[in-house]
C-alpha cells in the first residue's frame, strides 16, 4: 500500500536540504510535485502542503539555504587580512570547487535553477535574478574599493571590469554542468585575473587563500 503521510522520523531541515538539492540538479520548473515528494519520502500532497506551503515557496526555503551554505561564497571579499585582488582570487577558485564537488550538483542553483522560468512562475525568476544582483554588487564593491586603494589604475573601467569577473563567475556553473574539468576552470581563473594588476606570489597561491 503506499504510504500517505508524513513519515514518523520527519526532519524538516534535512528535507529542505535534500530538495534544495534536487532543485539545484534539475531547475525549478522541471522538477515536479511529485519528484519532491518522493524524494522527501513519498510524502502525502497534504503533508508536503502542511509542511512547506507551495512548491514556490519550498524553492524560496532551498535558495536561501543554498546562498547561505553553498553560495555565500562573496563573504570571502570582505576578509580584512586579504588583499582585494587575493580576495577575488579567492572568490572564483572557491566558486569553481563548490560547482565542481563530487559531493554536490554541478554548478550554481542561483544561475542555472531559474533561467527556464515562464508563464506563471515569473516571482521564481525575479528571486534567483535577485541573488545574482546580490553577487554582482559584492563584486562591483570589491572592485570599487580596489581601485581606491591603488590596486588598480585610476583610469579602470571599474564597471566593465564588474562585467567581466561576474560574467566569468557564472559562466563557471554552465561549464561545471558541462563537465569541465575542475583545474581547466582553475587556470582560466588565473589568466583572466591578470586583467587584475599581478602580484608576484605563485599563481596557485590564491586557490588555498580562503577554505
Amino acid at each position: 500500500m503506499a504510504r500517505t503521510g508524513r513519515p514518523r522520523t520527519f526532519d524538516r531541515d534535512a528535507a529542505v536540504e535534500q530538495a534544495m538539492k534536487l532543485f539545484w540538479a534539475r531547475g525549478f520548473e522541471p522538477t515536479t510535485l511529485a519528484d519532491l515528494r518522493a524524494a522527501l519520502g513519498d510524502l502525502s500532497a497534504a503533508s508536503f502542503y502542511a509542511a512547506f506551503g507551495s512548491k514556490e515557496a519550498l524553492f524560496s526555503e532551498c535558495l536561501a539555504l543554498y546562498m547561505r551554505t553553498c553560495g555565500e561564497l562573496t563573504d570571502c571579499l570582505r576578509q580584512p587580512d586579504l588583499s582585494h585582488r587575493d580576495a577575488m582570487c579567492s572568490l572564483l577558485h572557491r566558486a569553481i570547487r563548490v560547482q565542481t564537488a563530487p559531493d554536490k550538483p554541478s554548478g550554481c542553483m542561483a544561475v542555472l535553477s531559474g533561467l527556464n522560468c515562464f508563464g506563471g512562475n515569473g516571482a521564481v525568476a525575479k528571486e534567483v535574478a535577485e541573488a545574482r544582483r546580490l553577487t554582482r554588487e559584492a563584486i562591483a564593491e570589491c572592485v570599487r574599493d580596489g581601485q581606491a586603494a591603488g590596486e588598480l589604475p585610476a583610469d579602470t573601467d571599474g564597471a566593465a571590469l564588474t562585467l567581466v569577473l561576474d560574467t566569468f563567475l557564472k559562466g563557471v556553473a554552465v561549464q561545471a554542468r558541462d563537465g569541465i574539468d575542475a583545474e581547466q576552470l582553475h587556470r582560466s581563473a588565473e589568466l583572466l585575473m591578470q586583467l587584475w594588476w599581478p602580484t608576484p606570489e605563485s599563481p596557485n597561491e590564491a586557490q588555498g587563500t580562503v577554505d
